[in-house]
């Protein structure tokens, strides 16, 4: 059995809680932080637009910037993460992120703005890259899914209180929220960086160099597919921000509406991330996600086919809160159990994770509305639904393959090679 098997004991009922559940509690949070002030810049666009006199292809920069600059930090986090271990590349993040925040508060052209808003999305990659590898390190195997579901859920519950926090920005001010704001995260930093590290001897493996590694990733049919359901599952967010909220509008929806029906579909998705991780657990990746995919291909075809706000919203809060959640957590998992089976560090695998939702994301929105343009939002959904139908096969076909035993097994056994490989990202 594997370190990454025995590395805690179950606590005792009424004692306290173990340093791994605290840091999970500590991600949880920073997670939850982080995506609430990616949110955070929506209902401060029309604010910019007005104060600083900026077209709506300036704004649509503005809006892309975070993403964009989250494809570097994936790299960023990666480099700093194998030289400095996962603890300092956390807090690292954090504090950068935060004197970030602060400075645009202060902004005052739409070009400071995009800067500043691209370095919060770079080092956000070093705060996803640190935080997650350091979470997924201290959890058991048997519990990894469940675990990595409620941080997840964490994170998309985040995008909750972003609105509230760019609504206050527009009604006190910039500089004073973003000023409050940042200081909360260099707190963090504060905490994170007294949190004590996990136990490891070194951040780079000899044994396992990154060209090596990045062979054995490719060679794995696993981590291709997790990769791959990352990118569709953060393009189609991408898709849905750039599509609906205008189609929503055009039925009559008021901004508050629109706002509401994105609100409700992150709750729901959080309220089951955590059931999510927990039937991974103990069914597999492959259940879950292939759930997801066919329920959610033509949930999206069909989201064209209402022609008033009521209905649309609800058939967008129940596919985007619904089966969208049963693709990403089972694809983290089927991610980090590949990455262990061929000798993948766990650091390169969350790089992988981070890149992938950067790239989809990045791209999704503007390819969507260009199409869409071009003809209309029924071509681009339903380009996604068909995407989501082949990647059910693909999954189904790993799943019952021959291509997948050696994986499958290799997981399972969890085998002293892959703990190490695992073992070897975390340091002081």
């Amino acid at each position: 059995m594997s370190a990454l098997r025995t590395r805690r004991a179950a606590p005792r009922r009424g004692s306290q809680p173990s340093p791994e559940r605290r840091l999970v509690s500590l991600i949880r949070l920073v997670l939850l932080f982080e995506s609430a002030l990616y949110s955070a810049v929506s209902p401060v666009l029309p604010h910019y637009a007005h104060t600083l006199h900026a077209s709506k292809p300036a704004i649509g920069v503005l809006a892309a910037a975070y993403p964009a600059g989250l494809i570097p930090g994936a790299f960023l986090g990666f480099w700093v993460a194998t030289r400095a271990g996962v603890r300092r590349t956390t807090v690292l993040g954090l504090f950068a992120f935060g004197l970030a925040v602060i400075a645009f508060g202060f902004g005052t052209s739409i070009v400071m703005l995009d800067v500043l808003r691209a370095v919060q999305g770079m080092f956000c990659g070093l705060i996803w890259c640190g935080g997650l590898t350091w979470v997924i390190h201290v959890t058991p195997v048997q519990q990894r899914s469940r675990t990595l579901g409620g941080v997840l859920g964490a994170a998309t519950f985040g995008t909750l209180f972003g609105p509230i926090l760019g609504t206050v920005a527009v009604t006190i001010g910039t500089r004073p929220t973003f000023a409050l704001v940042g200081l909360v995260a260099l707190v963090l930093a504060a905490v994170t960086l007294r949190h004590p590290d996990a136990p490891a001897s070194s951040s780079v493996d000899p044994e396992h160099p990154v060209r090596d590694q990045l062979r054995g990733a490719w060679s794995s049919h696993g981590l291709r597919l997790g990769v791959w359901l990352v990118l569709l599952e953060a393009a189609t967010f991408g898709a849905v921000n750039a599509l609906l909220p205008l189609r929503l509008s055009r039925f009559g929806a008021s901004g508050l509406a629109i706002g509401l029906t994105f609100v409700l579909g992150s709750a729901l998705s959080a309220s089951l991330s955590t059931i999510v991780g927990h039937v991974t657990d103990r069914r597999g990746p492959y259940l879950p996600l292939i759930t997801g995919l066919v329920t959610g291909a033509p949930l999206m075809a069909l989201i064209v086919v209402p022609h008033a706000a009521l209905p649309l919203a609800a058939l967008m809060v129940i596919t985007f809160g619904g089966p969208l959640t049963f693709s990403m957590i089972p694809a983290a998992s089927l991610m980090t159990e590949s990455a262990e089976a061929v000798g993948v560090t766990l650091v390169l695998a969350t790089t992988l994770f981070n890149l992938a939702y950067a790239l989809g994301e990045t791209l999704g929105a503007p390819i969507s509305a260009v199409v869409a343009q071009a003809t209309s939002d029924f071509v681009p959904l339903l380009a996604i639904a068909l995407l989501m139908v082949a990647t059910a096969a693909w999954a189904l076909t790993h799943r019952i393959g021959p291509a997948a035993q050696p994986e499958t097994a290799s997981a399972e056994r969890s085998t002293p090679s892959s703990s190490a490989a695992a073992a070897s990202d975390i340091s002081t």
